[in-house]
Formats: C-alpha cells, structure tokens, sequence
C-alpha cells in the first residue's frame, strides 16, 4: 500500500511541477521589410532581370547560365 501511496503522491507532484517547467512562448519581431525598388541583376555583364524580392534576385543570379545562349 506504501508503493501505492509513493508512485501517486510521485505522480501528482509531477502534474503539480509541469507547468513550472515550461517556458514562456518567445516573441520574435517581424522581419524588415524589403525595399519596393526592382534592383537589376545583371551576370557576366548580361542583364538577366529585375526583382524587389531579395530571394529572387538570388535565384536570378544563381540561374544565370540557363538564361544565357551561348553554348
């Protein structure tokens, strides 16, 4: 009966601790904003397009060779 009475006691005091455990949601702040301006991209001296998003602009220069037809 003693074991009984130990696990539960164990078992509610763990239910009591969670919450002090947990931790508080973290608030990140919102990224800035990109500049609204079309910046050009230009690769090997080629202009291979213009794009206010930052991520598109990367992906414009990394696929520059497909846009070029010089084989």
């Amino acid at each position: 009966m003693s074991t009984k009475f130990a696990l539960s006691a164990l078992g509610l005091a763990m239910l009591i601790a969670t919450p002090a455990f947990a931790q508080k949601p973290a608030h990140r702040a919102a990224p800035a904003p990109y500049a609204s301006v079309a910046a050009p991209v230009i690769a090997d001296g080629q202009y291979v397009g213009a794009d206010p998003d930052p991520s598109i602009r990367f992906e414009l220069q990394r696929d520059s060779a497909t846009y070029t037809t010089s084989n």
